[in-house]
């Protein structure tokens, strides 16, 4: 190769071989670095007893949520949009609720399928769910947690 060509070339071999010397370092360097502790989240509270304010004042229910003494991290949702009588089952899944299909009977003995999703937000017990049957639908329930029982 003649003189003139190998000067044409130097740059090229001049970055090259900065980028070999300076990716190991960055490298080593990232290798040294310490891992972040991991955030851990507390559990949601769920349980309580929550007051759900309708448009009429008088169509106002309570809904209870307890934690189940039989199954881990699971809750039992009772009065759930003031139809579902028998107590549902909720699985705590991080900061929600879930509510897995479930069969219930409702108080005029008429069978359907509920599943859903809730979660709190600032002592606001938000549930949505879908009820699956005769004359089935979607919606949702907005319940404030109660204090003292207030």
């Amino acid at each position: 190769m003649n003189r003139s060509a190998l000067l044409k070339m130097w740059p090229l071999q001049a970055a090259c071989l900065k980028f070999a010397i300076l990716l190991p370092v960055a490298f080593l360097l990232l290798s040294s670095c310490d891992t972040p502790e991991p955030v851990v989240v507390p559990p949601t509270e769920f349980d309580g007893v929550f007051t759900v304010q309708e448009v009429n004042p008088k169509d106002n229910y309570l809904l209870t949520v307890r934690k189940s003494t039989e199954k881990p991290n699971t809750f039992l949702i009772e009065n759930l949009a003031n139809l579902v009588k028998n107590p549902i089952e909720a699985t705590a899944s991080g900061v929600y609720l879930v509510i897995g299909d479930q069969a219930f009977i409702n108080y005029l003995g008429d069978q359907y399928t509920i599943s859903g999703e809730g979660e709190m937000v600032n002592e606001t017990l938000i549930l949505r769910y879908t009820i699956k049957g005769y004359n089935g639908y979607a919606g949702s329930v907005f319940a404030k947690k109660q204090v003292n029982g207030k």
